[in-house]
């Protein structure tokens, strides 16, 4: 089975990215064989759309199971309309992550971890402030 981690690194020995959308690799992983093979994510710099970016890139290369630390409501959204199931990873390296998922130490997620601004700079928080500040001297 093709399984997509994201990933911190090139390798089955990197960390998982607690980040889906602008994490900035993938490894595709055959369950069966461990074949890994790394990939930059494109997505990383996008100015909006990362997560669903990197959901039809999931899709495209084939993955029917996606890791990741978190992963938001536009992602999961491609990801489900393509059957393609979310396990959430908290930490480690992708080759434990695998493993685990491998023997069913991990549970299937189908709904969003975190808000659609989660991996942005500046992590999804909304600058909501009037500016009426009143200034008052100490």
């Amino acid at each position: 089975m093709k399984v997509l981690v994201s990933s911190t690194g090139e390798s089955l020995e990197a960390d998982v990215s607690p980040i889906f959308g602008r994490c900035p690799f993938f490894i595709l992983v055959d369950s069966d064989t461990m074949e890994a093979e790394a990939m930059s994510n494109a997505a990383i710099q996008a100015s909006g759309g990362a997560g669903i970016q990197a959901s039809q890139f999931a899709i495209q290369q084939g993955a029917q199971v996606v890791l990741s630390g978190n992963l938001g409501p536009n992602a999961m959204q491609v990801l489900q309309a393509a059957g393609v199931v979310f396990y959430p990873v908290n930490g480690g390296t992708v080759r434990q992550a695998v493993e685990a998922y491998k023997s069913g130490q991990l549970q299937a997620q189908s709904t969003p971890t975190v808000n659609q601004d989660f991996g942005k700079p500046g992590g999804g928080r909304r600058g909501g402030g009037m500016g009426r500040g009143r200034g008052g001297r100490l």
